[in-house]
Formats: C-alpha cells, structure tokens, sequence
C-alpha cells in the first residue's frame, strides 16, 4: 500500500477504527458543538463551523491510528496534531495545501447524516494534480481514512448537501516524516500530544 501512498500522493484504507466506536466520537463530537460551539478564528478555512484543535480523545486517536499509518506509507512518523470539523450543509472546503505540520495527513470519517437528499448521497474529498487539469474524488464512510501528502497535494471538497440536522464529522490526524526536512514540527510546536496550545 504505500507504493499507493508515494505514486498517487493518497490512499484509501478501511477498517481503522470499529464503526461502533465511530458511533461513540460523532456523539461526542455533537455534544461538543452543542455545549462549546467553537467555530474557527483568524482567516477560517470553513466559517461558522465547529472544530477543535488538540482534543484529547481525538489526540488519543492521534496515536493510536500512527501504526497503521506509518504501515501504509512505509515511512516512520512523528505525530504533529488532531483536529476535528462537524461540517454542515453549504459547507466548502476550498482547494489547498496545508502547512509543513501536516506533510502526512489524514481525514478520517467518524459519522455523518444527510437529510433531504437522494439514499446514495456521499460527500467526497478531492484530489487535485499539478495543473489542475484532473481531480480525484474519494468516499469514505465511518471508520475509513484517505492518508495523503497534505503539503503537497491540492484537496477540497465541493459544497456539502443536505437538509435540516445534516452534518459530517471528520477528524484530521498529522505527522511528519521523522527522517525528512519536516521533522522539527513535531506536536506542532507544543510540549507534547495533548497540549491544547492551538496552533492551527
């Protein structure tokens, strides 16, 4: 699989995390938007939309999905940071790269429910190439990741559907490379893995 990784720049991979257990961090992603509704600050990627930086159970996934990433991109990481968005509909996620903290990135889906829209609706992540003249788009449900080459890699996602009471609960887990140019990232400039200092 990570000839996959360092061919394409990402790859999809099912079963990290028990669809049960998926169950259990969108509700407490729910409950944490409705008791402590943070939405991003300075320039937001997605505006109005709640997200958290460093949370513990989440930083806690952090470390425990590391192994199964380092298996699928054959390299040896470092985690840098989690972070988590309960996306709504109109959300975009515009075209981008992201920051040297994030060199090994991955978005992993812990739950999502579309109201008002057709039965096979899902909302994908894309992938760009280098000119912008082709794009991949990928779906993933509950417990399944794409890791990909977040500083080099363009990504977005297109306006996300649905009704009243939709949303999608994504989480973004980082590392860098520990042998690469990146290394000094490490925890994202904090003391250590769950740290709340927010950097992102």
């Amino acid at each position: 699989m990570s000839g996959v990784f360092h061919r394409d720049g990402y790859v999809k991979v099912e079963n990290v995390i028990p669809k049960d257990i998926c169950k259990i961090f969108t509700q407490y992603a729910l409950f944490d938007m409705l008791g402590n509704f943070t939405p991003e600050n300075n320039n937001p990627q997605v505006p109005n939309t709640h997200s958290m930086y460093g949370d513990y159970l989440m930083e806690s996934l952090l470390l425990y999905v590391k192994p199964i990433v380092e298996k699928n991109t054959g390299l040896e990481l470092l985690p840098t940071y989690s972070y988590y968005r309960v996306y709504k509909p109109g959300d975009v996620l515009h075209k981008h790269t992201d920051r040297h903290a994030c060199e090994v990135s991955t978005t992993l889906t812990l739950g999502f429910n579309y109201t008002s829209t057709s039965s096979d609706y899902k909302w994908g992540i894309s992938f760009h190439n280098d000119d912008d003249t082709d794009k991949k788009t990928l779906y993933t449900d509950p417990g399944e990741m794409i890791i990909y080459k977040g500083c080099d890699i363009k990504h977005s996602r297109e306006k996300m559907m649905g009704g009243k009471n939709s949303y999608q609960v994504q989480v973004f887990l980082h590392y860098v490379d520990e042998n690469g140019p990146n290394a000094q990232e490490q925890y994202d400039g904090r003391p250590a893995i769950g740290s709340m200092k927010n950097r992102a």
